[in-house]
């Protein structure tokens, strides 16, 4: 299987999503998107990476990229959570409407702002109305879910002891290079090498 990302050139994926250059720098015009994330990662703003990537990978992908990220480092995780996680994954398998409203539903009710809630608001965003109000259709903008995916993956860093934030967020994008690359998503932990899921 090929790259799963969608962009040949890391500065199409900044024509695609025009905001982003508002939180991360723009690359050179030869960068390949995988390139570049390596690049963000070595950079004085590696976590600019997270973003990047999130934004590179088409929306079901970086959904489930995530969601391998907050399962792996989040110790935390609530009853609800876990529900959100386990709606987000139907979605990225089913890939249908009704799985996309039932995760976006069960996101937009919950009061708490974990990371498991922001999994589950970027697949609630990846599709559908902004407006609650079935004859009043607002498209949702098209950069929605990476930047929940980005948001959720900060959120589970951030969760970790500091000492353990560096190995995780290396294991993280690693994983994700090497599902972007064609291959199982590997699975994400606080430390060791990850290993090939799905």
């Amino acid at each position: 299987m090929g790259s799963r990302i969608r962009f040949t050139k890391a500065k199409q994926v900044f024509e695609a999503y025009p905001d982003l250059n508002e939180t991360v720098l723009e690359p050179s015009e030869l960068a390949g998107p995988e390139d570049y994330v390596v690049e963000l990662q070595q950079s004085d703003a590696p976590l600019t990476a997270l973003a990047y990537f999130a934004h590179a990978l088409p929306k079901r992908e970086a959904v489930w990229w995530g969601m391998k990220c907050v399962s792996g480092l989040d110790r935390n995780q609530s009853e609800n959570d876990r529900k959100l996680l386990a709606l987000a994954e139907n979605w990225v398998r089913e890939g249908d409407e009704e799985a996309r409203a039932k995760v976006h539903a069960a996101a937009e009710a919950t009061k708490a702002d974990s990371a498991s809630v922001w999994i589950g608001r970027a697949a609630g965003w990846s599709g559908g109305s902004l407006s609650p109000l079935p004859d009043q259709r607002v498209e949702m903008p098209e950069g929605l879910t990476a930047k929940a995916v980005n948001a959720a993956v900060l959120i589970a860093l951030g969760e970790l002891m500091p000492e353990e934030r560096d190995k995780a967020f290396g294991n993280c994008l690693s994983a994700g290079l090497s599902f972007a690359g064609g291959g199982n998503m590997p699975s994400v932990s606080v430390s060791g090498q990850p290993s090939a899921q799905s």
